[in-house]
């Protein structure tokens, strides 16, 4: 791996003679010394210097030097001054007094290459596309990062760092593997306001990883698509392999991933639906082979880890920072029984806070849904997706929705309910559901906002255009607190085995509206029906609203048919016009691309 400057190629280190210059130069700028107050000009200089004012130029009019610095002017009386001494290589200007003092002032000027200090690449030893730079800027300031996009503009990532120190560590993500990147460092002031830029190169290797996806790219209108970059949620070649999430840029190139095998914490992470973003910019994932949950830097560091296993639970699918920043976890205790003594797994969900590890409140399903809805195998369906009475509901995701909680399971649908565990609504096919649970049950009402009626779509047994129920969901989406998006995965629609010979069946996303006092659910909205088998996964998979465009990211993960193998595809659609602005398939040996994808800014906006 190489690593130049753009202009010259130079040593990474700082030579000791430009180091004690800085040091000086630092100094000089935030000391006291005892002549100091005796000359407010040269207190009043100091203070500009000390607040991270940069000179701009210095004039002469009149008997006075003006200092013109970016945040106003100064006059200094010329008998104050004996000597300036610009030095724009070093952006800085030294100043001798007539009372023999000197100071150094931050000073406009010209190369900024010398502010870097050294590079390193892969920092973390786990995230090959990524870089750690040191610098030393004139002043406070920051930083902003710029990687050149090799098919052109497109393809650049930009970020405005938030640190304001002179000295600090400047991230850079967004590196292509095995290319000659080019990454600009524009020192900014504290608003960022841009003072000069400096080029570096940074030389990567290919990549080589077993089993790696590969992708293609179908479709691409940057002009009207959501910004941002698609981090794929790998699990590996399976659910017990170490998971491998990655990021594609929409130009369809690799600007990021973790290759977590090589860490000493992290070589046997599983994290099934993978890594979450926090409010703060890290990562937090749930553990399924060693009950945990964890929390990453963007290098891949373990930044912390909190113990499942310990309050008696371990890790089911998801994770979720909640308002308040707790974690909503859903998980199996390995206590639970089914009331003739056998075990029950996926279905609880917990609140643990992150602060203190402490849990803060247990929803047991059981206890809110009906366990006595069970559907026997068909024997068509694989044991893996079959519903059986341990695995009752399988609970695959967690939300907010106003001050309640909003959750999908496989076997039973869309369900609301309050903190204190009491139930409000279900968005399922009524067959099945015990009388207890009839007044819970929404009643369709189709896209023209007219009450569906046949028994048999009410009960699941068919659909209309108008309506259909959520057949397997996952990854419910709050819009509002009557508006909700849901991956629909077509599970077994219908109650139609998915693999009895003939059958074809299609996933979608659709949008329902409900209305809690008429206690009835209309699909407002839906994308995937469309495409048929060619966006159909049975398991696993997600949807995304984008916040910026308000499209939506329709993400079937499992078992779809592409152009290069068996895997999954990102869609993003306009819903206004159901017009597909973007796609990219993905294909893999197992035929498992992804658990989730999402849309997002390469950088955290904390960073």
């Amino acid at each position: 791996m190489l690593i130049t400057r753009s202009r010259h190629l130079k040593r990474n280190r700082i030579v000791p003679g430009l180091l004690l210059g800085l040091v000086l130069l630092l100094f000089s700028c935030t000391r006291r010394d005892d002549g100091l107050t005796n000359m407010p000009s040269k207190q009043s200089l100091s203070d500009r210097a000390d607040q991270g004012d940069l000179l701009l130029d210095i004039s002469r009019n009149n008997g006075e030097y003006i200092f013109n610095f970016e945040q106003g002017s100064l006059q200094v009386p010329v008998q104050d001054i004996t000597k300036i001494v610009p030095e724009p290589e070093r952006w800085r200007t030294g100043i001798t007094f007539s009372d023999g003092s000197g100071l150094v002032i931050p000073a406009k000027g010209t190369s900024l290459d010398y502010i870097v200090e050294d590079i390193t690449l892969n920092p973390s030893g786990y995230n090959p596309l990524a870089a750690l730079v040191n610098v030393w800027l004139p002043t406070y300031g920051r930083v902003k990062v710029t990687v050149h996009g090799k098919n052109g503009e497109a393809g650049t990532i930009t970020h405005l760092c938030h640190e304001d120190k002179p000295r600090q560590s400047v991230p850079v993500f967004g590196l292509y593997a095995g290319y000659d990147n080019t990454v600009d460092l524009t020192f900014t002031d504290r608003e960022g306001r841009e003072r000069g830029s400096t080029t570096i190169h940074i030389r990567t290797t290919p990549l080589t990883v077993q089993d790696f996806p590969k992708w293609k790219l179908v479709k691409s209108q940057p002009g009207k698509m959501e910004p941002g970059i698609n981090l794929v949620n790998y699990p590996g070649m399976s659910e017990a392999d170490v998971s491998l999430p990655y990021m594609i840029d929409n130009e369809g190139e690799l600007r990021w991933l973790l290759l977590l095998k090589s860490s000493p914490n992290l070589q046997k992470l599983s994290t099934s639906i993978g890594l979450k973003r926090t409010k703060k910019g890290t990562f937090i994932a749930g553990d399924q082979l060693q009950p945990r949950i964890v929390e990453l830097d963007m290098f891949g560091n373990l930044l912390h880890q909190w113990d499942l296993q310990k309050p008696g639970y371990t890790f089911h699918h998801e994770i979720k920072e909640a308002a308040n920043g707790n974690f909503l976890i859903t998980v199996t205790s390995p206590a639970a029984r089914l009331t003739n003594g056998q075990p029950r797994i996926n279905d609880h969900i917990i609140e643990l806070n992150p602060e203190s590890g402490a849990l803060v409140s247990e929803w047991d399903l059981a206890n809110l849904l009906d366990t006595a809805r069970y559907v026997k195998p068909d024997g068509i369906t694989p044991p893996q997706y079959s519903q059986n009475p341990t695995n009752w509901a399988h609970n695959n995701s967690i939300n907010e929705i106003g001050n309640d909680l909003l959750a999908t399971a496989r076997y039973q649908g869309i369900f609301r309910f309050t903190h204190a565990g009491k139930l409000r609504w279900i968005i399922s096919p009524h067959k099945y559901w015990g009388a207890a649970y009839q007044p819970y049950l929404l009643n369709p009402v189709d896209e023209n906002g007219l009450p569906v009626t046949d028994p048999a779509v009410i009960n699941g047994d068919a659909h209309t255009a108008g309506f259909d129920w959520p057949w397997g969901p996952h990854t419910p989406v709050v819009i509002a607190d009557d508006h909700i998006l849901v991956f629909d995965n077509g599970y077994n629609r219908n109650w139609i085995p998915n693999f009895s010979p003939g059958v074809t069946n299609y996933s979608r996303v659709v949008e329902y509206r409900i209305d809690e006092n008429k206690k009835t659910v209309q699909q407002v909205w839906s994308f995937g029906k469309e495409r048929g088998a060619e966006g159909f996964s049975q398991a696993i998979s997600g949807v995304q609203l984008l916040p910026q465009t308000r499209h939506v990211l329709f993400c079937p993960g499992m078992g779809v048919p592409t152009s290069i193998g068996s895997g999954g595809r990102i869609i993003e659609i306009d819903p206004t016009t159901n017009e597909v602005l973007f796609e990219m398939e993905i294909a893999t040996p197992s035929g498992t691309a992804f658990h989730r994808v999402n849309r997002m800014p390469l950088y955290p906006e904390t960073l």
